[in-house]
């Protein structure tokens, strides 16, 4: 039998038809097979673990039949030492099952960061580095200078820091920081009534510092503390008596503050 006349034949057709529905077969029952073992079209919204212990997470991943792995601990003083701090993927991000979730501890013992050069440049560069570093801004001192607004020097504890210096994460670094011209005194406002973000504008028009920020049992929430109002100040607002430029005043914010 010439290739033609097989070509033509019904066995050979017969064949062809039987290897085409034999590869159908093969790969519906791979993807059937790959289906399940990736889990396919299942996915969990991942629940928050931040602020939860290690136990705590632990059983809610068991339920969900999560994984989770320490990635990291962190130092903050404003955390319950032990808990979680943030994790990856966020919470509410979909995943399947038995995925991995990485999480960063609160650590009890502070990170160290070196303290990095903050003299000649601007007061502003110097919070934006400072801050990116993990370190706060303590007290701004102003003292006459043909540089104004230029950062002079960067202590700690009354004692000037030399960069490179490794100092505890969320360490208080003060500024010394040249004026121009213009008096190096200045008075107290009146806060009362303001909201936060109007009090730090007024505080720098009048080359002052907030000090120790409270909130009244009115405020439960971030949203509340954004809306409360001054209902206390020191000192006392006083047009008549000047203070040292830079000083700081404390204020106490209140939900019943009248505007």
């Amino acid at each position: 039998m010439h290739l033609k006349e097989f070509i033509l034949s019904k066995i050979f057709r017969k064949h062809v038809v039987a290897a085409l529905l034999l590869t159908i077969v093969l790969l519906w029952l791979t993807m059937l097979i790959l289906s399940f073992y990736t889990h396919r079209g299942e996915s969990l919204a991942i629940p928050d673990f931040t602020g939860l212990t290690m136990n705590e997470a632990r059983q809610v991943a068991k339920k969900m039949n999560l994984r989770f792995e320490l990635e990291d601990s962190v130092y903050k003083a404003d955390r319950k030492v032990g808990t979680i701090l943030t994790q990856n993927p966020g919470p509410g991000h979909k995943i399947k099952s038995g995925r991995m979730i990485y999480l960063t501890l609160v650590s009890s013992i502070p990170g160290q960061e070196e303290v990095p050069k903050v003299t000649d440049i601007s007061l502003r560069q110097a919070r934006v580095l400072l801050e990116s570093k993990g370190f706060a801004i303590g007290r701004v001192e102003y003292i006459p200078s043909e540089f104004n607004d230029l950062v002079l020097d960067q202590k700690s504890k009354g004692v000037s820091l030399v960069p490179g210096t490794r100092l505890d994460n969320g360490a208080t670094i003060d500024l010394v920081v040249g004026q121009n011209g213009g008096s190096f005194e200045t008075f107290v406002p009146n806060f009362t009534g303001l909201t936060m973000s109007e009090v730090l504008i007024l505080l720098k028009s009048r080359q002052l510092q907030s000090g120790a920020i409270q909130y009244d049992a009115t405020i439960k929430n971030q949203s509340d503390s954004m809306a409360a109002r001054v209902i206390t100040q020191f000192p006392l607002a006083d047009s008549t008596t000047f203070i040292p430029a830079g000083s700081a005043v404390n204020l106490v914010l209140s939900l019943s503050a009248k505007e």
